[in-house]
């Protein structure tokens, strides 16, 4: 599990928007680890039942939300579960493996976006994006070909308004007070 965070947390750079103007990709071989985006682990319930969000902490006081005001929020069924409803290790895989497939067409079809993180509740996993509106379309399109091979899987796809991103904005106040 850890390795697969490594791994992610090394490509996510180039996946999500950036708080410099330019917003261009992050150059990895010029990059140190500390100057790369973190994530923080938050512990919640929900419905009496334990969950866990993985965020990017990059977005803390993010200046740029307006420039992506749409959510694209994207459920995915956990199959084989513990007796809490959170993925056992060969769903753990498979969702890594679906989710880096995920943002790796996205990118090549959108270019920038930004990647908030994970959810993990009781039978499914959300993955919080944000992007331009003008990408809707596009992004609609390569999930539906992505749900194409994760029919049981890929159970929902949501896209919202949101400039002012609160609906993840829970999130960033409880890592704020963690820091």
């Amino acid at each position: 599990m850890r390795i697969t965070h490594l791994i992610l947390i090394c490509f996510l750079p180039l996946l999500s928007c950036s708080q410099n103007k330019k917003m261009e990709p992050i150059n990895l071989s010029s990059e140190t680890p500390e100057a790369q985006p973190s994530f923080g682990r938050l512990m919640f319930e929900a419905e009496g039942k334990p969950c866990e969000a993985t965020i990017n902490k990059r977005y803390i006081n993010f200046k740029e939300k307006e420039t992506y005001p749409l959510s694209l929020f994207i459920m995915v069924n956990t199959m084989n579960k513990n007796k809490e409803g959170h993925p056992d290790e060969k769903e753990t895989k498979i969702f890594n493996q679906l989710q880096t497939e995920i943002l790796s067409e996205l990118s090549k079809e959108l270019g920038m976006f930004c990647f908030v993180g994970t959810t993990t509740m009781n039978g499914y996993r959300d993955i919080l994006l944000y992007i331009k509106e003008k990408d809707m379309q596009k992004a609609k399109e390569t999930l539906e070909l992505i749900k194409i091979d994760y029919q049981n899987r890929l159970e929902s796809i949501s896209f919202e308004k949101d400039p002012k991103w609160e609906a993840v904005a829970s999130f960033y106040e409880a890592l704020s007070l963690k820091n």
